[in-house]
């Protein structure tokens, strides 16, 4: 092997990494933005909402864009796009709209659980998080 494919693989590495970890700060908000008393932020609910709901929709609207080559319309995060690329994946791969950072971030200290899990566990908090919206902000 060459030098500067040594290089390339290395750069690629070191990239992927730095995608993947991007995806921590927005778990900790969805997750973290609960503990929080309203003590100390009282518009809590109000960010945590709309926060979410953004993430929601972007997450939507890039699966639309990416309709063409999936033929699915799913919730598609453009960082999961971006990481999966660089790990060498076509965009139509089900590794892109098939795959959580969460679910791999826990395959990374030995807890196995599923994408469809994870996905559960999102739709929840976000119900939770509407609800507290609606009636209690």
């Amino acid at each position: 092997m060459k030098k500067n494919q040594i290089r390339r693989g290395e750069k690629r590495t070191f990239w992927t990494e730095i995608v993947f970890w991007s995806h921590l700060p927005i778990v900790v908000i969805w997750f973290g933005t609960f503990f929080i008393p309203l003590s100390l932020w009282p518009n809590r609910i109000t960010f945590h909402f709309w926060c979410i709901l953004i993430l929601l929709l972007l997450q939507l609207l890039w699966g639309i864009i990416l309709y063409p080559k999936t033929k699915k319309v799913n919730f598609i995060c453009p960082l999961t796009t971006l990481l999966q690329y660089l790990r060498g994946y076509p965009i139509e791969s089900k590794k892109n709209y098939n795959h959580s950072f969460i679910a791999e971030l826990l395959e990374r200290i030995n807890i196995k659980i599923s994408f469809q899990w994870v996905n559960i566990m999102l739709w929840i908090t976000f119900i939770i998080v509407a609800i507290q919206y609606l009636w209690f902000r």
